[in-house]
């Protein structure tokens, strides 16, 4: 079986899970990236009505269940080996509110302490 270009754990499926059975005229999620915070790049997951068109592009899709999870292939190279992960909020182990978390490879890209942004390593 062929490695996934991401990781997506069991968490974040089952909330993505969640989010799909409350949202009608859904197709899945897109993760991409946008340009800006404090190191260059945002991780950008967002719940998509229809399939995404990436011009001739074929997209790396990650599907568990009905959950399907599309790599933009344009961001695919900066997005290599980052995990997808929900946090579910929990006040006795200083969790103070629910939310997607991303991982990156060390090997590949630096985070900032908030985990929203990161930037490519250059080798």
């Amino acid at each position: 079986m062929a490695k996934n270009i991401i990781n997506i754990t069991k968490n974040a499926f089952n909330k993505m899970d969640k989010i799909m059975e409350l949202s009608k005229n859904n197709n899945g999620f897109l993760f991409g990236i946008t340009s800006g915070g404090c190191n260059g790049f945002n991780f950008d997951l967002k719940l998509i009505k229809e399939k995404p068109d990436f011009n001739k592009m074929k997209p790396n899709i990650i599907q568990n269940g009905k959950v399907k999870v599309y790599v933009d292939p344009m961001a695919e190279m900066y997005l290599i080996g980052t995990t997808i992960d929900f946090l579910e909020e929990n006040y006795s182990k200083g969790i103070f509110e629910s939310k997607f978390i991303y991982k990156v490879d060390r090997d590949l890209a630096s985070t900032c302490g908030c985990g929203v942004s990161f930037t490519p390593k250059t080798k």
